[in-house]
C-alpha cells in the first residue's frame, strides 16, 4: 500500500496579504465570489462535490464514505466550513476547526477544494484569504494544514504566505 507524504504547513495570520476577492471568470471579466457558512442543507450538495472531485482523479468515493468524512468536521465543535459561489454554483470549500491552547488559538485546515474547472484562477487564493478573515474574527493567531507534497500544492501554499514548520514533525505508524 503507498501512502502520500504529508508536509505540515504554518501560516501565521499577521503575516497573509490581504487579496481582493474579485476573479477574472472565464471571459476575462471580474465577478464576485460570494462566500456562504454552511448551514445543514448544504450537506448534501458539499457531499457530492467532495465525491465528484475526488472520483475525477481516480478517487473511490461512495456517499457514505463522503458522508462521514464531512459530516464529522461540520459537526466538530467550533468548526468552520466556507462554500464559495460564482454565479450561484459552487466553485469551492473550505473546511477545519478552531484548535484552543492556553496562550492562544489557532485553525487547523482540514480541507480546501476547488473545482478542477476552477483552478488556476484566484478562486483557491481569494477562498484562504475569506478564510483567514474569518478566523481572525475567532481570535485566531495562525492557520495550520497538513498538504502532500506534490510541487504544486507546495506552490499555492507559499504563494499565499504559507511556509513549512520548523517546530513541528509529522510521525507516522503503518499499520
Amino acid at each position: 500500500m503507498e501512502y502520500a507524504v504529508i508536509v505540515i504547513v504554518h501560516c501565521p495570520i499577521y503575516r497573509q496579504k490581504e487579496f481582493q476577492e474579485q476573479i477574472k471568470n472565464s471571459s476575462g471579466e471580474m465577478s464576485m465570489t460570494v462566500y456562504k457558512n454552511f448551514e445543514e442543507k448544504d450537506l448534501d450538495v458539499l457531499i457530492n462535490f467532495y465525491i465528484d472531485y475526488y472520483n475525477a482523479e481516480g478517487g473511490k468515493w461512495t456517499y457514505d464514505i463522503a458522508y462521514k468524512r464531512i459530516h464529522q468536521i461540520v459537526t466538530m465543535e467550533d468548526s468552520i466550513v466556507i462554500l464559495q459561489y460564482d454565479n450561484e454554483m459552487l466553485v469551492g470549500f473550505a473546511m477545519g476547526y478552531l484548535k484552543h491552547f492556553d496562550d492562544s488559538v489557532g485553525f487547523f485546515l482540514e480541507e480546501i477544494l476547488i473545482h478542477s474547472a476552477f483552478q488556476n484562477r484566484g478562486y483557491g487564493t481569494a477562498l484562504l484569504s475569506h478564510l483567514k478573515k474569518e478566523v481572525h474574527k475567532k481570535n485566531c493567531r495562525w492557520i495550520e494544514l497538513l498538504t502532500t507534497t506534490g510541487e504544486l500544492h507546495q506552490q499555492f501554499y507559499r504563494k499565499n504566505g504559507y511556509t513549512q514548520s520548523k517546530n513541528l514533525v509529522l510521525e507516522f505508524m503503518d499499520l
